[in-house]
């Protein structure tokens, strides 16, 4: 047998064992229009093959690390199910075409995102978050489910860039504050989902809000909120049960509530203070502390006179704008003043 034979036999044989080694996942059932891939592993990643499926869902498989392996192998999807995978750490990277993903039920504690993605819809919820400061840069979400997750402590301003978001839970987390820092604009928020947290304290004085219509904060440990929802005009449900509320505080919010038409459709079904409008409160419950009012308060004052600032620019900008308009006008009417003299002069 030449050499050019065996080098032949040799080649062919290598080609044999790299096809038998490539796993070429296939669909194995459609679910809701998902293509249904199963018995995926982090080892047959490297050397396997997906169908170009536009919807894809995997499960009964373990990829404790999501990223960018994964989405390389899956160029054109862009509604991606991956719940139950026991998936600890998400990067999502080198996926610009994935507009829905769904990734819950998962143990993901490690979350990093890539800017510029198209991302629309993201469920997160059932997870073992603990900050999700990388979520700020996904600013085309319309739908974010953060909820069943470990949050403690959360700034707004995560989510400050996302103006076109509509739905964001974030109930059953271990909330014990939301820090507002600065205005922050949700443009087209109308959900908001707070209950079953541990907030004691709740100041919404510096959310831009408009077009919010639910908000619930039950199961909470509120015994009053910092201001009665002025800046939120649009919102038409609003849930307090299972609260502490002071009871001075809670018979104005009530008042309020019924001047403008907000509902609440739950209601408190043991109470070992008084049962005002079906709501519990307490006589002793915490009243607003003035201190925390003022600060409030002088947040607010901060942000109005930032705005009063910028609308002063403005009018200066114009007053400067008049000026050369009124200086170019008396220089234009000079001239004609000097042509008119001029015609008189040669008999015009």
């Amino acid at each position: 047998m030449d050499n050019r034979l065996k080098i032949i036999i040799l080649f062919a044989t290598l080609c044999l064992l790299q096809r038998a080694s490539t796993t070429a996942y296939r669909c194995t059932d459609h679910y809701k229009g998902y293509c249904v891939i199963e018995n995926v592993t982090t080892e047959s990643l490297p050397a396997s093959t997906f169908p170009p499926e536009k919807s894809l869902l995997i499960q009964n498989s373990t990829i404790p690390a999501f990223g960018a392996e994964c989405f390389r192998k899956i160029p054109v999807t862009e509604n991606l199910m991956i719940h139950h995978l026991k998936i600890e750490r998400l990067n999502l990277v080198e996926c610009a075409q994935l507009t829905t993903l769904f990734a819950s039920f998962n143990h993901i504690s490690e979350l990093n995102v890539q800017e510029g993605l198209s991302l629309r819809s993201l469920h997160l919820y059932q997870n073992m978050l603990t900050n999700v400061s990388a979520l700020r840069v996904l600013t085309t979400l319309e739908q974010l489910y953060l909820h069943d997750n470990l949050l403690e402590v959360l700034e707004i301003d995560v989510f400050a860039d996302m103006k076109s978001l509509k739905l964001l839970t974030l109930h059953r987390n271990m909330l014990t504050a939301i820090d507002t820092k600065q205005p922050v604009s949700l443009p087209s928020l109308e959900s908001l989902f707070l209950q079953h947290n541990k907030l004691t304290y709740l100041d919404t004085g510096l959310w831009r809000m408009p077009t919010l219509q639910k908000v619930d904060l039950s199961g909470n440990q509120l015994g009053y909120l910092f201001t009665f929802l002025e800046e939120f005009p649009a919102l038409k449900q609003l849930e307090l049960h299972e609260n502490r509320w002071n009871c001075a505080w809670l018979y104005k919010m009530m008042d309020r509530m019924e001047i403008r038409n907000i509902q609440h459709s739950q209601v408190d079904q043991s109470c070992e203070g008084t049962l005002f409008q079906e709501i519990c409160c307490f006589s002793e419950g915490a009243a607003p502390d003035p201190m925390m009012l003022l600060i409030s308060r002088t947040a607010i004052v901060d942000d109005l006179q930032d705005q009063l600032g910028c609308q002063r620019k403005k009018v200066e900008q114009l007053e400067e704008a008049h000026r050369k308009q009124s200086f170019r006008f008396d220089e234009m009417k000079q001239k004609i003043d000097q042509f008119e003299e001029f015609c008189k002069r040669v008999g015009l």
